[in-house]
Formats: C-alpha cells, sequence, structure tokens
C-alpha cells in the first residue's frame, strides 16, 4: 500500500465523519494540514483523549473506517507504539467512552 492509498484512506474516514456530524471537521482538517497525515494520526492515538471521530464512527458501524483503523492498515508508516494503540482501540470500543 502506497503514500497515495494511505492519504485516500485518512480523507475517506474524515469525509464519514463530517457526513455523520453533518458539519465540517475543522480542528481535524487543521491538525492533518498542519502536522501532516502521520503525525496528526500518531498524536491522535497515543492521547489519553478518545477523539469523537472515533466514538462517532464508532457508534455508526464504522469501526473499519475510523484513523485507528487506517493506522493498522497502513501500519508501515507509523510507530510501534502507534499501531499497538490503535490495535487496543480497536480491541476494545465499547471499553472507551
Amino acid at each position: 500500500m502506497d503514500e497515495a492509498e494511505f492519504r485516500a484512506a485518512v480523507a475517506h474516514a474524515v469525509e464519514l465523519y463530517e457526513r455523520a456530524i453533518r458539519h465540517a471537521a475543522g480542528r481535524t482538517r487543521n491538525r492533518i494540514e498542519t502536522h501532516g497525515e502521520v503525525e496528526a494520526l500518531s498524536r491522535l492515538m497515543v492521547s489519553p483523549d478518545l477523539q469523537q471521530g472515533f466514538k462517532v464512527l464508532r457508534d455508526s458501524g464504522q469501526l473499519d473506517q475510523t484513523f485507528e483503523a487506517v493506522v493498522v492498515r497502513f501500519r508501515h508508516f507509523f510507530r510501534d507504539d502507534v499501531v499497538q494503540a490503535a490495535q487496543w482501540r480497536l480491541h476494545n470500543p465499547h471499553s472507551l467512552l
């Protein structure tokens, strides 16, 4: 999987979230623009806070479209601790409030 596919997967996750909330995900888009996809997703994965996008996509049955799922699918772009955090969230989605 190449970088174009990765960027498309990130953009798709953002679009799904925006459709679900019916407005632009300004902070998310700004974070990606400022830090780039890899760094932005890395920071989100290791954050102790659970992002609204994860909750919205989880609750709408789209767990496989979350940033966490993107990190796991494109693991070669990320540090091991970031991938492990994403996997943990995906394996424990309802333990997270």
